[in-house]
């Protein structure tokens, strides 16, 4: 079984997770899932121990993010369009 290469093989993970999260989470913003996995994914690697956790760990923590920011604005009509860090 051949595995990728979570250093060598950024950008083509990145690119993955974020299809993968943009096609599970109905409604959300590509865009802005693209920055949250780019950013995300950048944190682990410089602190990782093992790197083949990194691009797991990216996704579960981005896939978080994104369903809360989106149960955010449906439950608070408010907080809709307002930009989040």
């Amino acid at each position: 079984m051949q595995t990728i290469d979570p250093v060598n093989k950024k950008k083509q993970i990145k690119a993955s997770i974020t299809n993968a999260i943009s096609k599970l989470v109905t409604g959300s913003n590509r865009d802005e899932i693209a920055l949250r996995v780019e950013e995300t994914y950048e944190r682990l690697l410089i602190g990782a121990a093992v790197f083949a956790h990194v691009p797991s760990l990216t996704a579960g923590s981005v896939r978080r993010e994104v369903i809360a920011n989106l149960h955010r604005d449906l439950t608070n009509p408010m907080s809709a369009g307002t930009p989040r860090r």
